[in-house]
Order: structure tokens, then C-alpha cells, then sequence
């Protein structure tokens, strides 16, 4: 195996979502989808509790930005299907999302 990656790296985002019970969502947010627009593209990732036989996926949408250094907008579409959107002000983190009360922690 050979890195031929070298010395380049990229932006990334990482988003944790917690969904609200009272509004008909679960509360590991299975179900939700999220776009992330940045560098004049919009990408998209979805909560899923598994993809392959007897497997757990990672809970968190994680957004490749490349050279982008800001995201331009954020929506999530929640279980239940409502939509909202957030303000996203810096990248190369991960940042939770509560249905509802909006960005709750930014490490």
C-alpha cells in the first residue's frame, strides 16, 4: 500500500444530530437527512443505524469540503419531515444539532 495523497489535506465537517421525541422524531435522528452546501456544491448524507451485515455506521453526516473554507448553508431534514436550516460559521470540527433549539455544541 502507497499514500500518493502526500501532503494535501482538506476541509471537512462532522454534524451529530439529536432529534426531539415530542416532535415524532427519534432521538438519534435515524431517518434525517442533511445538505451541505459549500464551494459552490451541495452534498447530502443521511442518518442511517446500518449499512452492511451486522454493522453500526457512524451516527454523524461527515462533509469532505476539499479547499472550501466556509460552508455557504446547512439544512437538515428531520424523521418527520420538517426542514430547517443553520448558520454554520466555522469548519474542521463537529458540531451537534438539536431539533428545535438549533447548534448546541461547536468543538
Amino acid at each position: 500500500m502507497r499514500n500518493d495523497g502526500g501532503a494535501r489535506t482538506g476541509h471537512w465537517l462532522a454534524v451529530k444530530l439529536i432529534g426531539d421525541v415530542k416532535r415524532k422524531s427519534p432521538r438519534d435522528a435515524i431517518g434525517a437527512t442533511v445538505f451541505c452546501t459549500a464551494g459552490g456544491k451541495t452534498m447530502r448524507a443521511e442518518v442511517a443505524s446500518g449499512r452492511g451485515y451486522n454493522s453500526q455506521s457512524d451516527l454523524r453526516a461527515h462533509f469532505g469540503l476539499g479547499a472550501a473554507t466556509k460552508v455557504d448553508g446547512l439544512e437538515v431534514r428531520w424523521a418527520n419531515g420538517k426542514a430547517e436550516q443553520y448558520v454554520i460559521k466555522a469548519v474542521d470540527r463537529i458540531i451537534t444539532i438539536e431539533q428545535g433549539r438549533g447548534l448546541i455544541n461547536d468543538k
